[in-house]
C-alpha cells in the first residue's frame, strides 16, 4: 500500500488534536505557561508553554503535555516525619541528602506497580541552591509500558521536596527532558 506524501505528519497532527481533546474532556486540566507561585506548597516555578496542569491535585503540582499515562512532571513536598507509601522508613530533618535518596530509592523499588525496576544512575544534585539527590530509574508498568523517571529531591526544615519527571521511555522521556530540566532550574523556595 502506497502512502500519500505528508501522511505521517497528518497522523501526528491528528494525534495531538486527540490528546488536547482528551485532556480537555476527561479531566480538569488547564493550559499553563509562565511563573506559578504556590504559597501552600512553599515554592514558585516556571511552567512550560504548551503543557497542562491537573486542577484536582491539591497536594502537588502535576503537569503533562500529552497525558498522564505517557508523561508527567510532579512537584511536591512531603512531611519529614511521615512514612512513605511502600516502606516503613521515615526521613529525619538532619539526614544527609544521600540517605534521603536511599529512602526514596527503597520506596520506588517497593512500589507494587513497578516491575523490572532498574536504577540507572544515582548521585548528588543541587535544587534551588540546596544539596540534594538525583535518581534515574526505569521499570515496566502492569500494562507492559516501559517508563523512565528522573527524580530530584532535597530536605528543607520539616519538608522533603520532590521534583519528578516520568515518561514513556521509548519516545517521550528524551523528547521533554530538557523542558523538565528548565522547570527544575526555575524552582525556588518561598521565604
Amino acid at each position: 500500500m502506497q502512502r500519500a506524501k505528508g501522511e505521517p505528519a497528518l497522523k501526528a497532527y491528528a494525534w495531538q488534536i486527540f490528546v488536547v481533546i482528551l485532556l480537555a474532556g476527561c479531566a480538569p486540566f488547564t493550559a499553563v505557561g509562565g511563573k506559578l507561585t504556590l504559597p501552600a506548597q512553599g515554592f514558585e516555578v516556571g511552567l512550560p508553554e504548551g503543557w497542562y496542569r491537573a486542577e484536582d491535585v491539591n497536594e502537588a503540582l502535576l503537569l503533562t503535555r500529552v497525558g498522564l499515562p505517557l508523561q508527567l512532571i510532579r512537584i511536591e513536598r512531603v512531611s519529614v516525619g511521615g512514612e512513605l507509601p511502600y516502606i516503613k522508613k521515615k526521613f529525619a530533618p538532619d539526614m544527609p541528602p544521600y540517605e534521603a535518596g536511599e529512602i526514596e530509592l527503597d520506596d520506588l523499588r517497593a512500589t507494587p506497580e513497578n516491575s523490572s525496576f532498574e536504577l540507572l544512575e544515582r548521585g548528588p544534585a543541587t535544587v534551588s541552591g540546596r544539596p540534594g539527590f538525583r535518581l534515574l530509574s526505569t521499570w515496566r508498568t502492569r500494562e507492559g509500558l516501559r517508563v523512565k523517571q528522573l527524580h530530584y529531591g532535597f530536605l528543607k526544615g520539616k519538608w522533603v521536596y520532590r521534583l519528578i519527571y516520568q515518561a514513556a521511555a521509548r519516545y517521550y522521556f528524551d523528547r521533554d527532558l530538557v523542558t523538565f530540566e528548565l522547570v527544575r532550574s526555575s524552582f525556588r523556595l518561598l521565604p
